[in-house]
This record gives C-alpha cells, structure tokens and sequence, in this order.
C-alpha cells in the first residue's frame, strides 16, 4: 500500500501511513519512520492498550526509568508493571525490506487485523488497526473542542 501521510516533522515522528500485514505477521514500517525508529527499538502496547508502540531505544530506556520507579511493595503498580512488562519485545529489528514480525500475542491483544494504520505520535509510533483507528478518529474530531480545552488547561 502507498504512504498517504504527511511524513513527519524534523526529528518528530508524525503523520499516517497505512499498510497491510502479510501473511507471515509482518508489517512495513513507514520510510520516513525508519531512520528516526533505528535499528534496534522496542515494541510494547501503547498507553490506552488500543495498539502497538514503537519507541526508539531512547525513549523505551526513558519509559524503563520511570517504570523502574514502581516499588515492589506497590502492589497495584507491579500489576501494571507486570502487564507492561510481558507485553513487551525489546531488541527488535527490521529486515532490509523496512518490515518488522509482529508478534502474534501482541496482534491478539489489541485485535489487529490485516489492514494497519501507523500513526507518529512525537516520540514514538502506533500501530492500530484501521477500523480502530477511523473510530477513535471520528470520536476525537466530535469531542475536538473539549480536547483541546483539556489540553490548554492540564499543560
């Protein structure tokens, strides 16, 4: 399938791009994804457990610190932690082609289907499932101006 983003901005992961997963649960990571991702990047569920996160190694080694900020004694945070935790790969890598294994337990997890949507997110990028993503989009553009005004008021 062809890129239909906007790329992204210097630096900044941003944009949509949709491609399609093969047959053997790979995907093609965006070309103006790749360079920025690196070649060594971690894939876990994405905050809302709605989709899959890329994060560059920096930034999964920032998301780590603050995880690593959870005492043992947290009983509800080791239960977060634990969750983030199996739900992660680290030391991923792309083939020469730009393509990625999704690993099937994590497609599971959040129901991905065959056609994908790849969305820049600043510092790193998700994976959704188009359907998923076409309805989080419709409900984010009817709720926009209160969004935007959680937005102003909580940053």
């Amino acid at each position: 399938m062809a890129e239909e983003g906007v790329g992204r901005m210097t630096g900044v992961f941003a944009g949509t791009f949709s491609h399609s997963l093969d047959g053997k649960g790979r995907a093609i990571i965006p070309a103006s994804f790749r360079e920025k991702l690196g070649s060594n990047f971690t894939m876990a569920l994405n905050s809302s457990i709605e989709a899959l996160a890329l994060y560059p190694q920096e930034k999964w080694e920032s998301v780590n610190e603050q995880l690593g900020r959870v005492r043992d004694t947290d009983e509800e945070g080791m239960d977060y932690l634990r969750y983030i935790m199996a739900n992660a790969q680290t030391e991923m890598e792309m083939d020469a082609q730009g393509r990625v294994l999704l690993p099937a337990n994590l497609r599971e997890a959040i129901g991905l289907s065959r056609e994908l949507t790849f969305v820049g997110m600043r510092d790193h990028i998700e994976i959704w499932d188009t359907a998923a993503f076409v309805e989080k989009t419709r409900k984010a553009r009817e709720n926009f101006a209160a969004l935007r005004r959680h937005v102003n008021e909580t940053y």
